[in-house]
């Protein structure tokens, strides 16, 4: 964090300092986690629905804490702001902190999938343009929401010439928050498709969330649009009124600015396209070959491209940047096992649109093919049908055999099994399917593609960890 007073951050925060002579001492790392503050923190008391960071004052201050910032009084003798709401304070911090970093242009990314590539793929164009990875800030993990978001802006130093940051939400007005503290430059919605429906209670509520990131661009600040997604036009048209400019991009062929052709894809499906501008004048075209896989990261590697674009890098810078991401452990990463089996973690998470992109991704792969699926939550009212239509989509593209754990996916196996077009098992517990799946390894003969994927509480991890253990046990 850039250095600022306690009376600074009083100011920004509209709170008042308490227990405190000498309010110009300087802080410039502030910490909402006792487990991680460092000796002169400035200790922020959040809440939560399931917690209350001012119970562990006393433990904060033994640690180290330089001052605290609450919303209720203590009798602890530190440097304190008392606000009224300590996470509408932090979200006010990150915005003051946002504002004061001269000459930084910010891109947020929005959208049902692909954020994490784009933002990992975007930022790696970026340290290419600016020389150096010091000067770019990104999301790290999954911090995205309203504590997350201002978490990550917090990071920013006098050092930062570009922020990447994800906008997640699971509820209407989160995006409005997220996108407002964060006043992007640069801004995209990389597809609306069925995720978190239980928030948003339909597909149209996803698209309405997601569209709250357009109305925080700043006047000269450029959107980018995916022509392949749904919704594109009503986003076009909300563009429009809002007088905004607007780059586009497409890996299906449509009429946009950026695009993609002669696509191919390598033996563990990492995809290589030419890469096609056209923004000023002339057309332009550059060979991109990605170390990731599937045509869905295309899409996620164009999206990176036109934002880059907007923000200013060339081709070259493009090109480097995008060569050298490599695939995330539990998104889409393909290994061989042994000269039979190659196996795909998929399972950070999962929403019915994701899935589809992973079985149409294992579809391409020259073996038999194994899908192996656990729950997908946040899907609300529409979950039993949800996991239905996976499993008639999983028969449709020809998937030899399913393998399903968990509640939900029973709805799944049964539609894939009614299907006819292969073999279809349900398991009670990964106990079980683990079980199952060592033999399986044990006993193959031909090539074969297994695919892992679920909700992040399904935990489909351990199933893939299982697969790796029993293919070391085979000598693999």
């Amino acid at each position: 964090m850039i250095r600022l007073t306690l009376a600074e951050i009083a100011k920004a925060t509209a709170g008042q300092v308490i227990n405190c002579e000498h309010s110009k001492t300087v802080f410039n790392n502030i910490s909402t986690d006792t487990r991680k503050i460092q000796s002169g923190d400035l200790f922020i008391a959040l809440r939560g629905e399931s917690f209350d960071a001012h119970q562990f004052l006393d433990k904060a201050v033994q640690l180290g804490a330089g001052a605290l910032l609450i919303d209720q009084k203590t009798g602890i003798d530190l440097p304190c702001i008392l606000v009224k709401d300590t996470r509408i304070a932090l979200g006010l911090l990150a915005s003051y902190v946002r504002q004061q970093i001269s000459g930084l242009k910010c891109a947020a990314i929005t959208g049902s999938n692909g954020k994490t590539t784009t933002k990992e793929l975007l930022s790696a164009i970026l340290c290419c343009h600016a020389g150096d990875s010091e000067s770019v800030l990104a999301t790290a993990g999954n911090f995205n929401n309203d504590i997350g978001l201002p978490l990550t802006l917090l990071r920013l130093t006098d050092k930062i010439r570009y922020a990447v940051v994800e906008l997640g939400a699971n509820h209407l007005g989160e995006i409005a928050y997220t996108a407002q503290l964060t006043k992007p430059d640069v801004a995209l919605i990389n597809n609306v498709m069925p995720a978190h429906l239980e928030g948003f209670g339909s597909l149209q509520g996803v698209a309405q969330a997601k569209g709250e990131i357009w109305s925080s661009l700043s006047e000269t600040g450029i959107a980018v649009v995916n022509l392949d997604a749904d919704f594109a036009s009503e986003y076009l048209t909300q563009l429009k009124k809002l007088n905004r400019r607007v780059f586009t991009f497409s890996s299906e062929g449509r009429k946009a600015q950026v695009g993609a052709s002669n696509i191919e894809f390598s033996a563990l499906g990492k995809a290589s396209f030419e890469l096609n501008v056209m923004l000023h004048g002339d057309p332009q075209i550059i060979s991109i070959e990605l170390n990731l896989a599937g045509l869905h990261n295309v899409s996620n590697a164009l999206a990176a491209a036109t934002m880059a674009i907007a923000l200013g890098c060339n081709l070259k810078e493009i090109q480097a940047g995008l060569s050298v991401v490599k695939q995330v452990e539990g998104r889409v990463d393909s290994r061989q096992l042994n000269e039979l089996v190659t196996l795909i973690d998929d399972t950070y998470n999962a929403n019915p649109a994701s899935v589809k992109v992973a079985i149409d991704l294992l579809q391409q792969y020259a073996s038999a093919h194994l899908l192996i699926l656990g729950d997908m939550a946040e899907l609300g009212e529409f979950s039993e049908h949800e996991h239905q239509l996976i499993g008639e989509y999983a028969a449709q593209k020809g998937i030899e055999k399913l393998m399903t754990v968990g509640k939900l996916t029973f709805k799944t196996y049964q539609a894939f099994k009614q299907a006819g077009q292969g073999e279809a098992l349900h398991f009670a517990d990964k106990k079980q399917l683990n079980a199952y799946l060592e033999n399986v390894l044990s006993a193959q003969n031909d090539k074969l593609t297994i695919l892992v994927k679920g909700s992040r509480g399904s935990k489909m991890e351990e199933v893939v960890n299982s697969i790796k253990q029993a293919a070391n046990k085979l000598g693999a």
